[in-house]
């Protein structure tokens, strides 16, 4: 897909012709366009008449900053919960395991095995805000010392400042999941 440096013009059109952006185009949307991920894949949906060689540099830029806030990488998940442990845990809490998974439903978000310190997020959190992410980790890494969602749970997982402001953005998240769904 993309280079280090970012995608170019002539990715984008590649990416196209090899499937990995995927075109969808529908008679319901008349001005807008926007991209989201699925797993492996981008999803461009269009308008009917869309021209992607016409609008290839706005595209592009599209793509880049979806780029800039995508953490997806099996190694960016282990980074940061290596990140969390340390700044909210004193390092002392690490899974043994933390991976993307696609089999997660569509009210949860991550699970944490406490018996094996294996903890699973959902493919879907890979483009939401950084710190949104960050707070997912936390709230599974806090299930590595307390299962129970209890009082004490709460005050471990809450470590993190933004763990209400992520509450809600996730509510709008899965609403808009939801919506989607329902077209």
């Amino acid at each position: 897909m993309a280079t280090q440096q970012g995608w170019t013009e002539d990715d984008v059109l590649r990416a196209i012709a090899r499937g990995e952006i995927e075109v969808r185009r529908s008679a319901r949307r008349k001005k807008t366009i926007s991209v989201s991920k699925e797993v492996d894949t981008y999803v461009l949906s269009t308008p009917v008449r869309y021209s992607v060689e016409l609008n290839i540099r706005s595209l592009t830029d599209l793509f880049n900053r979806l780029a800039a806030r995508d953490h997806s990488s099996a190694a960016d998940l282990v980074g940061l919960a290596e990140e969390m442990s340390e700044r909210y845990f004193g390092g002392r809490l690490r899974p043994q395991s933390i991976r993307w998974v696609t089999n997660q439903n569509v009210s949860r978000w991550a699970s944490t095995t406490t018996s094996t310190g294996d903890i699973r997020v959902s493919h879907r959190l890979q483009t939401v805000p950084r710190w949104v992410l960050e707070t997912v980790v936390v709230h599974e890494l806090a299930h590595l010392q307390i299962g129970p969602h209890s009082k004490e749970f709460h005050a471990l997982a809450d470590r993190h400042p933004r763990q209400a402001d992520a509450k809600l953005y996730l509510d709008g998240f899965s609403a808009g999941e939801h919506f989607r769904r329902d077209r």
